[in-house]
């Protein structure tokens, strides 16, 4: 249940619109007075021990706009699970209060920004819920949507569309359950063959998003997967530079921010336990050098359990001037590596903190353990010299993570 009085708190805190804030104010009222929202507000949170971020919509009252929304987030997380919570079909105009929030809009819809006297407003929908959704079976291998998804298996498609796959129900479930801006799902007459497949799907048509039927055939072209997925979906992913041009931090962050840095991880498989367990330890963003596994990979994706998609990744092609340029704005940056002096639960740090993590074979760089502040070990039983890089970050990032919120 959201605690509106702390949402108003969290809002005049963070210096949110001081307009927007008592127009709320006085509807909240309202509502403590009569139990109606009046405007009909809908109020979204963020944020997992601690109010994150919130997402104001305010009805628009105009046959074109369905929502005047107002985002206040105080990281990169925050921001994603508030722009994954846009109720697809719908049209928002977003006021955007400044650029990151514009930079990162675009990832999760589609529209256009739009100048006003009042300042910058984005005008856009959820991707792959436009008012033209296509629902229609598929039988021919060349058929342009099979064509286009079959391109996108490949990591040069999945760069040049920004989009990545995701396979079976588990994952496209829980992708449409996150508001993942999904371009298309195809599916196998064996999938609604099923009661819960029907009724997925029956939810899915009315979010509006895109669906083809497919034969077994068909999908065993696009895919190598063995057995043939009976549902797969392409979700729309950017994938950005951590560091701007000139060199500084492209990553919206707070005091409380927990950043994972991953080096050089080698196994897909690896890449998507660690990001799973990133996930569930509440980081604030996963950077990724540019060597290792790539986070679209279909083994990734599939091993991180919904985390590609939902979680805030970066990218860059020089660790060491990520952290460099970390430590310039204030973060604490700790390495991992069993060869390390200081052992993990006594070392002290400050705020905020980045975590890096190596390569399963020949642990963090040379230059990279020089660029840390401190390099830190997991104390470990005899028997064993070195944990999985999965189970590893797990370790590090709870352990720090709860020191780090007291």
């Amino acid at each position: 249940m959201i605690n509106y009085d702390e949402v108003i708190a969290f809002l005049e805190k963070e210096g949110s619109d001081g307009g927007v804030v008592v127009r709320f104010k006085q509807a909240y009222q309202n509502f403590c007075e009569t139990s109606k929202w009046l405007p009909a507000y809908e109020v979204f949170v963020a944020g997992w021990q601690q109010l994150d971020g919130v997402m104001l919509l305010e009805p628009a009252n105009t046959l074109e706009n369905d929502y005047h929304v107002h985002i206040t987030a105080v990281n990169e997380r925050s921001l994603r699970e508030l722009l994954l919570a846009f109720p697809r079909r719908h049209i928002g105009l977003f006021h955007l209060t400044d650029k990151s929030i514009e930079d990162r809009i675009a990832d999760v819809l589609e529209g256009e920004s739009v100048q006003t006297d009042t300042g910058t407003i984005y005008r856009g929908v959820k991707r792959g819920s436009r008012t033209k959704a296509e629902q229609r079976a598929v039988s021919k291998r060349k058929d342009a949507i099979v064509s286009h998804i079959r391109k996108i298996t490949s990591l040069k498609g999945k760069l040049e569309h920004s989009q990545f796959i995701a396979e079976g129900p588990l994952i496209v479930e829980r992708a449409v359950a996150d508001g993942l801006p999904i371009e298309s799902l195809l599916y196998t007459p064996e999938f609604v063959s099923t009661a819960d497949g029907k009724a997925f799907l029956g939810r899915a048509a009315a979010e509006n998003l895109s669906i083809y039927q497919v034969s077994s055939g068909v999908m065993g072209s696009i895919t190598t997967t063995r057995p043939v997925p009976p549902i797969m979906a392409a979700v729309h992913l950017s994938y950005p530079n951590f560091l701007s041009a000139a060199g500084h931090l492209n990553f919206r962050f707070g005091p409380r921010c927990l950043l994972l840095i991953a080096e050089d991880i080698a196994n897909p498989d690896n890449l998507g336990m660690t990001l799973r367990t990133a996930d569930a330890a509440g980081v604030s963003a996963v950077l990724l050098s540019h060597t290792g596994a790539h986070p679209f990979h279909k083994n990734c994706v599939r091993a991180s359990r919904g985390a590609v998609g939902r979680l805030p990744l970066f990218q860059t092609r020089s660790i060491t001037e990520a952290i460099s340029a970390l430590r310039s704005s204030g973060w604490s940056v700790f390495g991992a590596t069993a060869s390390a002096k200081n052992e993990l639960y006594t070392t002290e740090f400050s705020r905020p903190i980045a975590i890096v993590v190596g390569n399963e074979n020949t642990g963090l760089s040379v230059e990279t353990r020089e660029s840390c502040t401190a390099l830190v070990r997991i104390p470990m039983a005899s028997g064993q010299s070195s944990l999985n890089v999965g189970v590893a970050a797990g370790v590090l990032l709870y352990a720090f993570g709860q020191r780090h919120r007291i």
